[in-house]
């Protein structure tokens, strides 16, 4: 009964509720004699699947991050934490907003990262939309939720993307005399928050966190099924190669 579910439970949900129907539409298509738009559903069904299977997003993700590694000794002088998305405005228990997936991930990393230097974090990322807080300041609230002491944290709250991300934790580095910076984003941002970094002049060593693969990590049947989450992935890995292509070609 496990195994049924495991096995009918994705196509009851999207996306694999969606690859039946277009599935049954492209047969009920071909039976009609309309091939080209038999198909077009068709491929429609078979692009979906593919891209909301967990061995593909495991490939687009492992080409991230292949070649990452844990620091098993970081040492620095600050921290510089990346935030990615927010919650604007929604209640929380010490304020309105809360940090997305991603973000909280990078905080968690970050605060360790802290209690074991003792040295400040830089958190960077501004506001998601004109009217909400920015990243940082939501970030920060849960920072020091967290214990760390609000004077280890130095808010960057302008800035709109990783380049820019880049770009303003220089000038504070700069400022404050820090030269050994750790720079802390999820595993699969790490490529394009390098290329900026070095970009626009600071030398930063990788921390990476939230990594999702490992050389060598087994294939189970249940990664080829269809799955809301590694559709999640898929797009998230695609959105990063298309900021590397993008970026490259802008800087």
């Amino acid at each position: 009964m496990f195994l049924v579910k495991k096995i009918v439970t994705p196509f009851l949900l999207p996306p694999g509720a969606l690859i039946l129907l277009l599935s049954a539409a492209a047969v009920w298509t071909f039976r009609r004699k309309g091939r080209g738009g038999g198909w077009v559903l068709l491929s429609a069904a078979l692009l979906l699947w593919f891209f909301s299977a967990g061995i593909t997003a495991r490939w687009l993700m492992g080409r991230l991050e292949a070649g990452l590694a844990v620091p098993p000794s970081p040492q620095a002088d600050v921290i510089i934490m990346l935030g990615g998305s927010a919650y604007s405005e929604v209640p929380d228990l010490s304020g309105r907003g809360t940090p997305g997936p991603n973000t909280m991930e990078r905080m968690v990393a970050a605060a360790r990262l802290q209690r074991r230097l003792g040295v400040p974090i830089i958190v960077s990322g501004g506001r998601v939309h004109a009217t909400s807080e920015s990243i940082a300041t939501v970030t920060r609230r849960f920072l020091i939720d967290l214990g760390i002491a609000a004077d280890q944290i130095i808010l960057e709250d302008q800035s709109r993307d990783t380049y820019e991300n880049a770009l303003f934790s220089k000038r504070i580095c700069d400022r404050a005399g820090f030269r050994r910076p750790l720079l802390v984003t999820s595993g699969y941002h790490l490529k394009r928050s390098l290329f900026c970094f070095q970009t626009v002049g600071l030398a930063v060593t990788p921390f990476p966190c939230a990594l999702t693969t490992a050389p060598g990590k087994p294939v189970h049947w249940y990664h080829f099924l269809p799955d809301a989450d590694a559709m999640a992935a898929s797009a998230a890995a695609l959105h990063e190669w298309l900021g590397i292509v993008f970026y490259h070609i802008a800087y």
